[in-house]
């Protein structure tokens, strides 16, 4: 962990301008410098960068940050590798400090430790020689264990346990990590007769592992469980392996599986990634997405790789970003196609997000009836109602109208209705959730406030939420706010309008705006829970329970009293 004043070091002596001039020409506009936007295509600059407040967003696709966040987004690279960068470039010396990530160290150490031992018994001659068989049987060759770190977990109870247990190691330790589990007596290894996948970050870290059982077994594949060090869903495998052929094709591949990802990188095809066991998550997108343009969703042909690709659809959408899918054929995996067909085969089955989406719905209802084409409508609307950008909403809708042969004008205004609840955001304005970070960004002070206030729990977005939790924990502990909320922004590609707000004039009352926030989060909270009771008294009323609906009547107009009170004040 570098040490905080060198950040802040870093950040005084980093000019902004100096810094992006160097990647893209900027032109002088006004007391701010604008350019095209290198994250999206774009004819008229929208990018701006001002060296007053050391920020730049551009007002076409929402990006925006801070220097060190230009860095990450521009070079794929973690926010620890953007000061070291920036550090070099301006001659200042790093010292490390040991924070969350010293106290973390002991955790990487011992699965270091663990995959050395699991590689070593790979390439044993006479123990590692069943699981070499196997991967060579699966065509998996030896430069492809190499590359990828693989391993073997011999079928022995206490390999690891009594390795660590002789070196003095703490067994908790050992435990936390998923390698060992306590039994009564004593410990006994999780992985046995597997052969090992390391999960590597892309500082060549191991998270943790993944297993496939050799010959009949239940379960196949074995992950660590979650630890310190370690979220299934917040990890990539092959990520480490993939990354700069990522950036360099600008499209990640996304398959089910970690043969999935070794045979298709074996075979050529090296921006290859997958989930560890489990659906893809937002957290997964949100790593890729400073990396691509585009996503390749590559999924079994059977009926649980095509839900799997729907989902997957709904997500990019979500996070704003482009995809295609490839579905193969019934009873195949990317493993097994790629053993007879070339890369090209693969990559011509492949056809946009939105046109398999599409067929997907429509195969799933009879459209030619009324009432089919009714449901079918409705799955449409919940997909449309997922994406952010109002262009593409509406490209979007007047696609959709064609295939169900109905009015676009008359899907969009349907859709229009079903989006009031979120009409302020989607007219451009921040959340009062968004506008509170942009404050915390700018004065540190509203951390402060926002402890005082003990609102945070009423927060909708838990990113948001989660975010100014961590802000404030790291101010304790002598961070900077306007470098912190900014990195982690940037790393869950949310809050692209929050940028636009720390461009524009700083607010005169700062204080009066944070509470008037403050106050429009408690009443949208209290909205909610007055729904939740109008509900209630419904079915209280069905029940002819009496008593119990005098209490939530009674209640109700608690709720409306601190309703008219909370918009009174608001005036």
């Amino acid at each position: 962990m570098i040490k905080r004043e060198i950040i802040e070091k870093v950040r005084e002596r980093a000019d902004i301008v100096e810094v992006i001039s160097s990647y893209i020409p900027l032109k002088p506009a006004g007391k701010n410098y604008r350019a095209l936007c290198p994250f999206h295509k774009e004819k008229t600059p929208s990018f701006m960068v001002s060296p007053e407040k050391g920020l730049f967003h551009c007002f076409g696709c929402g990006a925006g940050g801070n220097v060190f966040t230009f860095l990450m987004r521009y070079e794929g690279i973690s926010f620890y590798e953007a000061v070291k960068s920036l550090a070099e470039r301006y001659g200042i010396p790093i010292e490390e400090v040991e924070g969350v990530e010293g106290k973390l160290e002991p955790y990487f150490e011992i699965n270091r430790v663990a995959n050395e031992i699991f590689r070593m018994k790979l390439l044993h001659p006479r123990e590692g020689k069943i699981a070499r068989d196997y991967l060579l049987r699966r065509g998996v060759l030896p430069n492809t264990w190499e590359l990828y770190g693989l391993g073997y977990a011999p079928d022995q109870w206490d390999l690891l346990s009594r390795f660590f247990e002789q070196k003095g190691k703490d067994l908790l330790l050992v435990e936390e990590l998923g390698l060992i589990i306590r039994g009564t007596k004593t410990y006994y290894d999780r992985f046995r007769n597997r052969i090992i996948f390391p999960i590597e970050d892309t500082r060549s870290r191991i998270l943790g592992f993944g297993g496939r059982i050799l010959g009949e077994g239940e379960p196949k594949y074995l992950n660590s469980p979650d630890s310190p060090i370690f979220k299934k869903g917040e990890c990539l495998y092959g990520l480490k392996q993939a990354r700069d052929h990522i950036i360099a094709k600008g499209e990640a591949v996304i398959v089910e599986g970690y043969f999935d990802v070794i045979s298709l990188a074996q075979s050529g095809l090296r921006n290859v990634v997958s989930p560890l066991g489990t659906a893809l998550t937002e957290p997964q997108l949100r790593m890729l997405k400073p990396l691509v343009k585009k996503v390749l969703l590559l999924f079994d042909g059977d009926q649980a790789g095509r839900k799997a690709a729907m989902r997957g659809v709904e997500l990019l959408v979500q996070e704003g970003m482009e995809g295609d899918i490839v579905i193969l054929p019934e009873n195949e995996d990317p493993d097994t196609f790629i053993k007879s067909h070339s890369v090209e085969d693969l990559l011509r089955l492949r056809k946009g997000g939105l046109e398999f989406y599409c067929e997907q719905v429509i195969n799933n209802y009879e459209i030619k009836k009324p009432e089919g084409k009714f449901k079918a409508a409705q799955a449409f609307l919940e997909f449309l109602n997922k994406v952010e950008d109002p262009l593409k909403r509406k490209i979007y809708g007047e696609y959709i109208s064609s295939l169900l042969g109905i009015e676009p004008d008359l899907l969009l205004v349907r859709l229009k209705t079903s989006m009031n609840r979120n009409s302020e955001r989607r007219r451009g304005f921040l959340s009062a959730e968004e506008v509170i970070v942009a404050l915390a960004m700018q004065y540190e002070e509203v951390l402060k406030w926002l402890e005082e206030e003990d609102i945070l729990e009423e927060f909708s977005s838990e990113i948001l939420r989660d975010i100014l939790k961590e802000a404030i924990e790291a101010k304790k502990r002598g961070g900077d706010p306007s470098v912190e909320i900014p990195v982690m922004l940037q790393e869950r590609a949310v809050g692209g309008g929050i940028f636009s707000f720390l461009l524009s004039e700083g607010p005169e009352d700062p204080q009066k705006i944070f509470r008037d926030c403050v106050k429009r989060i408690r009443l949208r909270a209290l909205r909610k829970r007055r729904e939740r009771l109008l509900e209630e008294i419904v079915e209280a009323e069905r029940r002819g329970e009496e008593e119990k609906l005098k209490m939530l009547l009674l209640e109700q107009q608690a709720f409306l009293k601190q309703e008219r009170a909370l918009l009174e004040s608001l005036k």
